[in-house]
């Protein structure tokens, strides 16, 4: 956190890269022509979270209030019938948080910070805190030298929301919880470090590093320890056109279940601008996945007879190899953003699903309006796959609609809807849920309120 605070203040101290007041559209659009820094690199992406509506926004701060009800909750018991049951609960919420993104001459600093408090009036079990942190942080060290820092930090109760699609359209986030089957407390960690080296107009290197936790509240799902390292080189192709490629290697630790995973892959990238609104970015390649766990196995009928069971528990020990693919596409608008992504790699899992396949498809509209409206809406679908374990395959479906409405100066109506299909492939465990919002958030700013 010290580091974080001096390097702000450094910040705060340098004078902004370009004037933001009003100019005339020509002058605007070749002002962003000349500043425009060429197609993502999957493999180096920044994700920059203060973006709404494809432009930068300046720092919001706002609290908020609201009523909620959720159904298909599903704690981690059973009951006297075997089944795992769902519960349906009204309640409020009430929350703060900070979000935005700013630059100067050698620095970019973006930032989303929530936390809310929920309480149901009939089933309190459920009730908690919830906190989300996303921090990042780019500065310029030399003329061809820059330090990228990211921080992403929580702690989560619910498998279903605004934040449960993030890490499915994010794949490096490997410690914030994805497809969880239990409304259950977990906390997680993740910082990364990279550091690229301009070395030409047209050759570029990177390397960079992370490490991650995960500690989930039951003592039956297992948490996680584990970090990654990475090496990449780029070529400008043109101005609008890049070759990559990577090697990263990563190690997956997992706590309270026996087991671990070392994954080492290698990717080739291309990105093009295709125009100044429009960016197409793909890498793929191979992962080598390397596994230890405990897996069941049937015995010989003339052995169960003797010792009594049926299956045993035995270790295994596993090499295979997994494609990596990756393929992003994005417009800008004027007062929008879209973005539509493919992945298919390998997970960490979710704390019953160990190491795992995972194929994931997403899209998700953003737009900010001049006045009073804000929007937002995010879709994924992907399928899941434990690479050791005997598990069947999980499914999962889920989608998000967002808005806000200036009502007057610093007050704002607040809407959210999420849904979410989930399925193990086992007849007795497929789950619909339902989570909705409406409230008040206040905020003070001539521009509406985009907190989703």
């Amino acid at each position: 956190m010290a580091l974080w605070a001096a390097a702000f203040a450094i910040a705060q101290d340098r004078p902004p890269a370009q004037d933001t007041k009003a100019q005339d559209q020509p002058d605007q659009n070749a002002q962003e022509e000349q500043t425009y820094a060429g197609p993502s690199i999957l493999s180096r992406d920044k994700s920059l979270i203060g973006e709404r509506g494809g432009k930068l926004i300046d720092f919001r701060f706002y609290g908020e209030l609201t009523g909620i009800y959720d159904s298909g909750l599903t704690a981690l018991v059973v009951d006297p019938q075997g089944n795992v049951p769902n519960y349906g609960a009204e309640g409020v919420e009430a929350g703060f948080g900070v979000i935005g993104s700013r630059s100067w001459v050698h620095d970019k600093l973006s930032l989303e910070y929530r936390g809310t408090y929920r309480h149901y009036t009939n089933h309190s079990y459920f009730d908690g805190t919830d906190q989300f942190l996303n921090l990042a942080y780019s500065h310029q060290l030399k003329r061809h030298i820059t330090l990228d820092l990211k921080e992403t930090a929580g702690i989560v109760s619910l498998a279903n929301g605004e934040f449960a699609y993030v890490p499915l359209s994010n794949t490096d986030l490997f410690a914030v919880p994805a497809n969880e089957l239990f409304d259950n407390r977990t906390q997680f960690l993740q910082s990364r470090v990279d550091l690229v080296w301009q070395k030409t107009a047209r050759w570029s290197f990177g390397f960079g590093g992370e490490g991650f936790v995960v500690r989930r509240r039951s003592l039956a799902l297992a948490g996680l320890n584990g970090y990654s390292g990475r090496a990449n080189v780029a070529y400008r192709l043109s101005r609008r056109q890049t070759l990559s490629g990577n090697y990263d290697y990563t190690s997956f630790d997992y706590q309270r279940q026996f087991g671990n995973s070392k994954l080492q892959s290698g990717t080739l990238g291309y990105s093009i601008g295709l125009s100044r609104k429009w960016d197409f970015s793909t890498q793929f390649g191979g992962i080598r996945v390397s596994t230890s766990g405990l897996t069941q196995v049937a015995i010989d009928p003339a052995i169960a007879a003797i010792v009594g069971q049926n299956v045993a528990i035995v270790t295994f020990s596993r090499v295979l190899y997994v494609p990596m693919i990756e393929v992003r596409l994005i417009r800008r608008y004027n007062r929008s953003a879209l973005n539509v992504g493919y992945a298919m790699g390998v997970t960490p899992g979710n704390g019953v699903y160990l190491t795992s396949r995972q194929n994931v498809g997403s899209a998700s509209y953003s737009y900010t309006g001049y006045r009073r409206l804000t929007a937002g809406l995010n879709a994924s679908y992907g399928t899941m796959s434990a690479v050791g374990q005997t598990l069947g395959q999980l499914t999962n479906f889920q989608a998000g609609l967002a808005t806000t409405y200036k009502l007057g100066r610093a007050t704002h109506i607040e809407m959210r809807y999420d849904y979410r299909h989930y399925t193990t492939q086992n007849s007795f465990y497929l789950k619909d849920s339902n989570r909705v919002m409406i409230g008040l958030a206040f905020s003070p700013g001539e521009t509406p309120l985009a907190i989703f």
